[in-house]
């Protein structure tokens, strides 16, 4: 039988319990369960009760699996690029220049929509350049 030691020691080293992580990631604590149950995140430790906890390395697993879910990602695959990409600030890093590419975009659609309702509200020509910056894919 273990002793319950155990189980608290390995709590403390794990400060996040499921609920704080999941409310936080925006998913459910049944979601966490099955990335720990499938390997994509193994919880850091179990407490008393069961209750999953997780460190900070297990943190910044699941923001990557986020990020990587976001792109439409599968399970199967968001788990071998983790596997293959295991340094965590340059993977981190990639994803920083992806999100500004697409804060860009999103910032040039918004421009071009509200240059749009002000020409219509002005009665002024359209100009397909600016009604339709930010929708073409970047390449």
């Amino acid at each position: 039988m273990r002793d319950p030691s155990d189980n608290a020691a390995a709590a403390a080293k794990a400060p996040h319990g499921i609920a704080d992580v999941a409310r936080s990631a925006g998913v459910s604590s049944r979601t966490l369960r099955h990335y720990d149950a499938i390997g994509l995140l193994p919880a850091t430790a179990v407490g008393d009760g069961g209750l999953r906890r997780y460190d900070d390395r297990a943190l910044v697993r699941l923001q990557r699996i986020l990020l990587l879910r976001g792109t439409g990602l599968g399970l199967s695959e968001i788990g071998r690029r983790l596997d293959t990409e295991p340094d965590d600030a340059s993977a981190l890093a990639a994803h920083v220049v992806g999100l500004e590419r697409e804060r860009d975009r999103l910032a040039r659609q918004l421009a071009a929509v509200r240059t749009t309702i002000a020409r219509i509200e002005h009665g002024e020509r359209l100009a397909v350049v600016d009604v339709l910056d930010g929708f073409a894919p970047v390449p």
